[in-house]
């Protein structure tokens, strides 16, 4: 911010002192509540993050697929690629070289949320920089269901595509060759970290050229910044999955409207959940009370209604690999709203209003993460039952209630690093994930997930496994004493270890 657009601020506003709006002073409750917000992170072995395990172990199988202490390679094969969703997988990659994979894990689940807040900084510095306090909400959002469900990418993106809508507004201001630059390396950022951040960005770039006195000239030169990343994005379709289509079944209005609590709640408790929202209410009621004379902007009103039609148009999944469509949407909404309005006056209770809520999300995101630790170390003892390098295929049912608050869902994936574990589940979408099965081993479907028993060719999997990691109550979990005996269980966990072909064959057909 220049002194003259400081000044012209201190003359509207009165001086920012006296409201606790200063740029450095801003930035400083949000670096705080910042590192206040990753602490969950590294105050548990076990991030309770249902597939935070998943990409934790296929970040260490491509490191170490030519390590020939693991058996990787003959299970296992790098798909690299200009893929979306990899940023995160290079920047593991890196951070290996340094730090243990436990450590790097932690580092980028700290970095996601932080990078959260520090680019939503940036967007309203140029957006609306009377409104600097309010990026502290920014954190509130970072802790988003999504993200703590394990969906790291997306946070990524959620970040990546605020750094670049901040960059096409400065560019819009004063054009230079270096902010443009800037913007197409944004652009293609975004769309390595997650397609609905790619979306998005280009959704509220959009809008905001066709804000501008010199509209169509400021929209074709978006089109010319656009064009490398769409061009990547093009010449790299997406297909897992093969047939995916939009599902709408089960959506009605009242559904459309209860989600859109969703980037600020938790799912774990209901209680908590409201007197969450009820507080967040009362905190807004108060400002706006405050601010009845202030300016709204209708750039990002619009941008803001459009990303929630969006929303409200959009179908809950696409196909298998596509989940959460609508709800994935609804995060960057309310971050593009906190620019709709200049308020006038902030007060000092907005400041330690949004201080609290933020501490009171940690601390039930603690809380949560803490209380599973007990049941997850348990899970874990099972693991040196199993021999190294052996195949394992996990056999947990999908949780009826979501994946908010489900460590177990994944866990079988420390196995992977812990003991170099062969387990088909590792996410290896074909143009998703970099990363690949060979050696042929059976899988019922794109996830190889045995889950649905129905599905599932036993004899196949019987003969493409050594082990099955039995957690949970399922169908599935009923058929593994046809195939195999307990080598281990502690009430948590059960592990069988296959039986010999000719003892298989004859328990599978007796068991028909």
């Amino acid at each position: 911010m220049t002194t003259t657009q400081y000044e012209h601020i201190e003359q509207q506003y009165g001086r920012p002192g006296a409201n606790q709006n200063t740029p450095a002073h801003s930035l400083w409750i949000l670096l705080i509540l910042s590192v206040i917000a990753i602490i969950p992170f590294w105050t548990v072995r076990y991030p309770v993050m249902a597939d935070y395990p998943n990409h934790l172990a296929r970040w260490f199988v491509l490191f170490h697929i030519r390590d020939r202490a693991y058996d990787f390679a003959s299970f296992y094969a790098p798909a690299w690629g200009l893929l979306p969703y990899i940023s995160v997988d290079i920047l593991a990659m890196a951070l290996q070289h340094f730090f243990s994979i436990y450590v790097v894990g932690k580092c980028i689940l700290s970095l996601g949320v932080i990078l959260v807040g520090s680019c939503t900084y940036f967007f309203l510095k140029e957006t609306c920089p009377e409104n600097l306090a309010v990026a502290s909400f920014s954190i509130i959002v970072a802790l988003n269901p999504m993200y703590l469900m394990g969906s790291i990418s997306y946070e990524y993106s959620l970040a990546f595509c605020f750094l670049v809508i901040g960059l096409w507004v400065n560019y819009c201001k004063r054009p230079k060759i270096i902010t443009a630059v800037s913007v197409i390396a944004g652009l293609i950022l975004v769309y390595l970290s997650h397609l609905t951040g790619f979306a998005v960005a280009g959704i509220v770039m959009g809008v905001y050229a066709l804000f501008e006195r010199q509209r169509w000239k400021r929209a074709m030169t978006l089109a010319g910044l656009s064009l490398p990343s769409l061009l990547i994005f093009i010449l790299n379709p997406i297909r897992a999955g093969g047939g995916a289509s939009f599902v709408y079944a089960g959506l009605t209005p009242w559904i459309k409207l209860k989600g859109l609590r969703f980037p600020i709640s938790l799912y774990t408790s209901k209680g908590t959940d409201y007197l969450f929202l009820l507080a967040l209410a009362l905190l807004v009621f108060c400002v706006l009370r405050k601010n009845l004379r202030s300016t709204l902007q209708s750039v990002w009103l619009a941008a803001g209604a459009v990303l929630l039609l969006a929303y409200f148009a959009a179908p809950s999944d696409y196909g298998k690999a596509g989940a959460f469509m609508d709800l994935r949407i609804l995060p960057f909404a309310f971050l593009v709203l906190l620019a709709g309005i200049r308020l006038k006056q902030l007060p000092r209770s907005l400041i330690v209003g949004l201080a609290l809520l933020v501490c009171f999300r940690v601390a039930t995101v603690e809380q949560m993460f803490m209380a599973q630790q007990p049941e997850l170390t348990q899970l874990t003892a099972s693991f040196k039952a199993i021999p190294r390098n052996a195949r394992v295929l996990p056999l947990v049912p999908l949780p009826r209630r979501g994946l908010m608050g489900r460590g177990d869902t994944h866990h079988c994936e420390y196995g992977i690093i812990q003991r170099g574990f062969l387990d088909p589940v590792l996410f290896h979408l074909k143009e998703v994930q970099p990363i690949r099965l060979v050696g042929s081993p059976y899988c019922p479907n794109i996830y190889c997930d045995p889950a649905n028993a129905t599905e599932v060719d036993w004899r196949q999997v019987a003969n493409s496994y050594d082990y099955l990691w039995v957690h949970g109550d399922s169908k599935a979990a009923t058929i593994a004493p046809r195939l195999g005996d307990v080598i281990f269980s502690n009430g948590a966990v059960t592990v069988y270890r296959i039986r010999r072909p000719e003892l298989r064959s004859h328990a599978l057909g007796a068991g028909k």
